[in-house]
């Protein structure tokens, strides 16, 4: 039975203002757990603390009230740079470093970095659909989608249980996109890699499918098994989010 890896107990945030202005709550209540394995999409409309919650989970941020925890523990226990190993987050836009893919892939903490071999390096690109012969390519020369795939080819390399996946196809076309989307997917099929995926195109949290969680206003609307409920909405936050992601 897949064991609990990571569970939001009332979670809040609060972003301080300038000048003595009031706080904004970016986060308010937010309560989840996430099994091992599982595919979990984040969605709802701009401002509703989509982005954050990565940030929580990825130790960035550290909530107001409330505990994250990762395998039981509470996530300020561990060590920030171990939870960025094992929790492993990559940007809308991919951060490619100077240099060739091969570089980029290597671009780790030196403890780790010797320990990696041509056939490491090879088969985290296999991992991501990119074959052998981009660990010479330019890595700022890359398309969007390629790009994409080598940030996270880069954080597979650290193994770790957990990807975070911020609107990953936002800035890609239909095709790259749809490259993504099977890239990933199978990585949680074979690898068994749990993902947590903040997306505003519902094309994509329906092909991903997987769990649903909807964020409105910081707090949590929607918990749901699947994302069929989003084909039937009954809140009203959550229907005129669908409405006004019509064409």
């Amino acid at each position: 039975m897949p064991v609990v890896i990571l569970e939001c107990r009332g979670v809040s945030l609060h972003y301080q203002g300038g000048d003595g202005a009031a706080g904004r709550e970016v986060l308010r209540g937010v309560s989840f757990t996430l099994k091992a394995g599982e595919r979990l999409n984040v969605v709802g409309p701009s401002g509703g603390g989509k982005s954050t919650l990565l940030r929580l989970l990825n130790r960035f941020e550290d909530p107001d009230q409330g505990k994250v925890l990762f395998h039981g523990k509470d996530l300020r226990t561990y060590d920030p740079l171990e939870i960025r190993r094992r929790i492993a987050l990559t940007l809308q836009t991919p951060v490619m470093f100077d240099g060739t893919v091969r570089d980029n892939l290597l671009r780790r903490p030196r403890e780790r970095r010797a320990a990696l071999t041509e056939a490491d390096l090879r088969g985290a690109l296999e991992d991501v659909a990119l074959d052998a012969t981009f660990l010479d390519r330019v890595a700022g020369e890359l398309s969007g989608g390629e790009k994409q795939r080598v940030a996270i080819a880069r954080v597979l390399l650290m193994r770790p249980e957990v990807l975070l996946l911020d609107e990953p196809t936002s800035a890609l076309d239909p095709v790259a996109a749809g490259h993504l989307i099977e890239t990933v997917t199978t990585l949680n099929q074979e690898k068994g890699l749990t993902l947590v995926v903040v997306s505003h195109d519902l094309n994509v949290v329906r092909r991903l499918s997987g769990r649903l969680l909807f964020l409105a206003g910081g707090e949590v609307i929607v918990d749901a098994e699947t994302c069929a409920s989003l084909e039937h909405p009954t809140h009203p936050a959550v229907r005129d989010f669908l409405a006004g992601s019509l064409p």
